[in-house]
């Protein structure tokens, strides 16, 4: 699955945004796996502009803090960089449409269409992306992540005022399936259900293989039953996806508490996505624990390295 706004061309550097603030890492790409420099800076009061359909807007002020830590660990190799947001700053849901696209352009027209439809409120331009899932069943669907065009500028200007090029840029969740799947569908032995928790918004994918063949969100804020939610999403995968049965559950949840871990709805119990089933070092999983959005930049490297 290839769903980034912009080609992927991945550095070991990465910047993970926030509501609050910035987190940058410097990811290990050679064995063991993990992070060579981890910091977090807050954004300066008053340094972000918008906000363009709920989302601030990021600047060149709030990111120089940390572009210039960042270019001061790498001694000045800090030209490219992958950045991640949250699954909150933008719309991520499949799409069924009456044929899968040709080429991009066309399929950026369908799904623009259709998107008017299933987000009428949404008034800003979005910049959107997409990938066909598989045909499973009659539906034929794309995984489609729709932000507001403002949002995504102003994230490559900011970036690009230090001199800094975006070589990726994507949601926390799309990042984090795209990066881990080959690890995870290796552990899981067979099917498998990814459930994320990033700025609030919650995403539930069951994958097969590097694919997504299903996927449900939930925007901050909305109904917080997740064991429902998780016996909505089975039940389809048992009856319209035919799917054999789910083998593992993995679980990441950046807010405190780790509640989407108690998730008793599944035919196994969840476990979370540590150091030791991506082969990392041994600091890595305390790294992740202090600032969850780390897996997500983590992840943005490792599945391009």
């Amino acid at each position: 699955m290839k769903i980034p706004f912009l080609g992927p061309v991945v550095p070991p550097h990465v910047f993970c945004l926030l509501d609050e603030g910035v987190t940058y890492a410097r990811v290990r790409q050679d064995e063991p796996r993990g992070f060579a420099e981890a910091r977090h800076f807050r954004y300066p009061a008053g340094s972000l502009g918008g906000p363009s359909a709920g989302v601030p807007l990021l600047t060149r002020e709030a990111i120089a803090e940390a572009v210039k830590a960042a270019r001061a660990l790498s001694e000045g190799r800090l030209s490219r960089a992958s950045v991640v947001y949250p699954d909150s700053w933008a719309r991520i849901l499949p799409v069924e449409l009456e044929s899968l696209p040709s080429d991009l352009a066309a399929g950026i027209e369908m799904v623009g269409w259709k998107l008017k439809k299933l987000l009428p409120g949404a008034a800003a331009e979005l910049a959107i992306a997409y990938e066909p899932m598989p045909v499973l069943s009659e539906e034929k669907r794309v995984l489609a992540a729709a932000t507001a065009r403002a949002v995504i500028e102003a994230i490559e200007r900011a970036f690009e005022e230090h001199g800094v090029r975006v070589g990726y840029l994507a949601p926390a969740s799309l990042a984090l399936f795209e990066g881990l799947s080959s690890s995870l569908s290796a552990a899981a032995a067979g099917d498998y259900a990814l459930l994320h928790r990033s700025g609030g918004a919650v995403s539930f994918f069951i994958g097969r293989g590097g694919e997504p063949i299903f996927f449900r969100s939930r925007p901050p804020g909305a109904d917080e039953d997740q064991d429902r939610e998780a016996r909505l999403s089975l039940s389809y995968y048992a009856e319209r996806l035919k799917g054999p049965g789910i083998r593992a559950v993995f679980v990441h949840d950046d807010s405190p508490g780790g509640e989407l871990q108690k998730v008793s709805s599944f035919p196994v119990p969840p476990q979370p996505v540590s150091g030791r089933l991506l082969g990392a070092d041994e600091g890595f999983d305390e790294r992740i624990a202090a600032r969850p959005e780390l897996l997500a930049g983590f992840a943005a490297v490792h599945g391009k390295s």
